[in-house]
């Protein structure tokens, strides 16, 4: 049993009792591999396994013990902080102790081909070089990043890990991407906060479990700062144009601000401004007559007043249901004008609020922050893979796809029922005819299905007719009076679209795609030699996980690519037809198996004008992590 009476723990300047009272709150299984890190002792587990059980809290399994076994855990770590240096811990250099320990913070087996993932999305390795480092880049190279979201955040900081030049160029005044733009209401994040963050910069202190997004931008700006970034960025400065110039094998970079013109060269090219940044708006009759205000979501006017308001909402996406569940009960009177409803399914918590004893132990006790997000990773990864996966036996008599797509099915439907009442007006009018995932799935923030049921709200299942100066016709000839007629009508899937790529022989990017973009590995296409596409064609994990999974993929290949070409002394890199056409082959063959080839009624911004599956990839997160851990040289040409 350890004293209390040493209040610095070793510098810590964490007060006993207040360490005593939160860890003892905390999750067991997580305080067993967090003892064994920082104790570096591999008999910890050994100690406690038989001793920890779990309890379902979804979308996770929460470690629990009996109260003496408890309370010795809680020494056991007290004693360890004490002796603690900040210097100290275990790297897991052994992948074995990891495997050892991974099971019991994250409550079920974890596979040996999940290791190394694991220990990047962790935190613990974020960066696993496979190619030897040992050749330089020539003096001069230069890499230039389009974007300061997310992706080009990502590949900035492992640029700057590698000892590359990079530069940065964004439209905005600020990091951030969507999140810096888009300001609606009720805009949050509806990936896991504990997760939804770059390995290399993990997030302890989040107030939500899906937070609000002024609170991601805030992160982002933290990253921004910790890191220097914006003394490598150019903001207020938009990319026009990039051309591959041939005889110098660099690329050329047309950029505009404000009324000045600029051409620069850079080697390699990061393209990492995503793919949905043009607003779309329908095309209704009328739109320009209405009297009031038209809003689009991601043009959101941080003036406008809702309250006392008579507003309509164009659609039913996952914007349309935060803006809802944010300004129902301030408005007037609500009309929610849904094309076609989406699954949505219910808040598993009864509040979005972390705890204070949780966000407490993530941001004082050493690696707890890394466990609580590996757990949070691993209870939406590639668990949820069968709920994507075509059963074809089980499909052809059921809506669902699968029997784990049915589990989903019945459960959306169960929150239906118990919100609308089983066989309603309202729940016939929510209730898609196509299976779970076959549109991107929504999360409930907690108030949505609730919003639709209250008296001064309509839910008119199709689209207006037409819009008028004093607000909407509807299909049937109704009209309803409006002040504020809002467009959550989504935006166009662009790759791209917005500049002007040319490679080789001046091949337009946009000409080469058509209407069903595809890449290879890195989001490499042939023709474009040195252009690495973050946010890339069937780059997005559509069944679980997050958007940081995807880039930090994508941004790992396309470091362990620059290490070839410094390798073999090459100053271009370009991927074969052959290969990229066998590459697209596989994508599509597998693709076929999953919900979104096999639900044709669901109009999804997965699918491109001409039908191909578009933005996630049909694989399991590990599959996509192993093929990206290193270039087939073979696959490319390097010159």
């Amino acid at each position: 049993m350890t004293t209390d009476a040493t209040v610095a723990m070793n510098g810590t300047g964490l007060d006993p009792d207040e360490l005593r009272a939160n860890l003892r709150l905390a999750d067991a299984g997580v305080l067993v591999a967090v003892l064994a890190q920082i104790t570096g002792d591999p008999g910890v587990p050994d100690r406690f396994e038989d001793r920890i059980t779990f309890e379902p809290n979804p979308p996770e399994q929460v470690g629990v013990t009996d109260p003496a076994t408890l309370e010795t855990l809680v020494d056991a770590v007290v004693e360890a902080l004490q002796r603690r240096r900040p210097e100290d811990g275990v790297a897991f250099d052994d992948p074995a102790l990891f495997a050892r320990i991974a099971p019991l913070a994250l409550g079920s087996a974890v596979g040996s081909e999940y290791i190394g993932l694991l220990l990047e999305q962790g935190g613990f390795h974020p960066s696993q070089p496979v190619l030897p480092r040992d050749a330089k880049l020539p003096d001069g190279f230069k890499v230039v990043i389009v974007g300061a979201g997310m992706a080009g955040m990502a590949a900035a900081l492992e640029c700057a890990a590698a000892g590359i030049d990079y530069e940065i160029i964004d439209r905005n005044d600020d990091v951030g991407g969507t999140w810096y733009t888009t300001v609606y209401p009720g805009i949050g994040v509806d990936t896991p906060s504990a997760y939804y963050s770059l390995s290399r910069d993990i997030n302890g202190g989040w107030s939500s479990y899906y937070p609000q997004g002024d609170e991601y931008q805030k992160y982002l700006q933290a990253v921004a700062d910790k890191n220097n970034l914006r003394a490598r960025t150019r903001f207020g400065t938009e990319v026009e144009a990039l051309w591959w110039d041939d005889e110098r094998s660099q690329w050329q970079v047309h950029t505009v601000t404000g009324e000045s013109r600029e051409i620069s060269y850079a080697n390699v090219v990061i393209p990492a401004a995503g793919y949905l940044n043009r607003p779309r708006w329908p095309d209704l009759p009328g739109r320009e007559d209405f009297a009031g205000v038209s809003v689009h979501s991601a043009e959101w006017d941080p003036n406008l007043d809702l309250r006392g308001k008579k507003v309509a909402i164009i659609g039913a996406g996952c914007t349309a249901v935060q803006i809802v569940d944010a300004c129902v009960d301030d408005v007037e009177h609500l009309t929610v004008f849904q094309r076609q409803p989406h699954w949505v399914a219910p808040r598993r918590r009864l509040t979005d609020e972390v705890p204070d004893h949780r966000r407490w132990l993530n941001t004082h006790v050493p690696f707890y922050a890394n466990w609580t997000r590996l757990k949070s990773f691993w209870g939406t990864a590639d668990n949820n893979y069968p709920v994507i996966v075509r059963d074809p036996e089980w499909a052809a008599e059921h809506l669902s796809i699968s029997p784990a797509n049915d589990v989903l099915l019945q459960m959306c439907l169960e929150y239906i029922d118990r919100v609308f009442g089983a066989g309603s007006e309202l729940a016939r009018k929510v209730t898609p005819d196509f299976a779970p995932y076959g549109k991107r799935i929504i999360r409930d923030p907690g108030g949505y299905y609730a919003a639709l049921a209250k008296p001064h709200v309509d839910v008119e299942a199709d689209e207006p007719a037409r819009v008028n100066e004093r607000g909407i016709v509807t299909r049937d000839g109704r009209q309803i009076d409006l002040d504020v007629i809002v467009y959550a009508t989504g935006y166009h899937l662009d790759f791209l679209a917005t500049v002007d790529i040319r490679g080789r022989d001046g091949l337009r990017l946009s000409d080469f795609w058509g209407d069903s973009p595809s890449a290879y590995r890195g989001g490499l296409v042939p023709g474009f030699p040195n252009m690495f596409i973050s946010s890339a064609p069937n780059y997005s994990p559509g069944h679980g996980g997050g958007h940081n999974f995807g880039v930090e993929v994508m941004v790992h290949y396309v470091m362990e690519c620059l290490a070839l070409m410094a390798q073999r002394e090459a100053t271009t890199l370009e991927v074969r037809p052959a290969a990229f056409e066998q590459y697209v082959r596989h994508i599509d063959e597998t693709m076929a198996n999953t919900v979104w080839c096999h639900t044709p009624t669901a109009h999804t911004y997965y699918r491109s004008g001409g039908g191909r599956i578009v933005t996630a990839f049909p694989f399991r997160m590990i599959d996509v992590w192993q093929s990206h851990r290193a270039p087939i040289e073979g696959d490319l040409s390097l010159r």
